[in-house]
């Protein structure tokens, strides 16, 4: 195990006025330039009774009122727990975007699930033997 702890850097910015003034300026750009507001979460693993170890990260878009308000509702919710009943509705309609996992160039027997050639046959068992 390593000794080093993720975002202690960060954490420390927290602590001093320094940091907070930096993070202040962060939050005044997000509201005067951006246009969208996206919300990093992810799920707590310790709630899941040891079935997974890597969380599952999720990027939110905040929608709802101006660009302000948006960044004032991020701000307030940072580093927060944030339950399902408060951001989606019973039986509410949603957009999913998602990328499935590459798995590279794939022949036809893993690709397609053709049955595999018997042994002798030549140039290869894991391909197409007629169409």
């Amino acid at each position: 195990q390593s000794k080093k702890k993720a975002f202690t850097k960060y954490a420390k910015k927290w602590q001093d006025d320094d940091g907070k003034k930096v993070i202040e300026r962060d939050f005044k750009k997000l509201a005067k330039y951006c246009k969208v507001i996206r919300v990093l979460c992810h799920t707590q693993m310790k709630l899941l009774n040891g079935r997974q170890k890597k969380a599952h990260l999720m990027e939110i878009q905040v929608n709802g009122g101006t660009i302000d308000e948006k960044v004032i509702w991020a701000k307030e919710h940072l580093e927060k727990q944030v339950p399902i009943s408060s951001v989606f509705l019973q039986d509410e309609m949603m957009d999913v975007i998602g990328v499935t996992k590459g798995k590279g160039f794939e022949g036809v027997t893993t690709r397609w699930g053709v049955t595999k050639l018997p042994r002798k046959t030549r140039k290869g068992l894991r391909k197409v033997a007629c169409i």
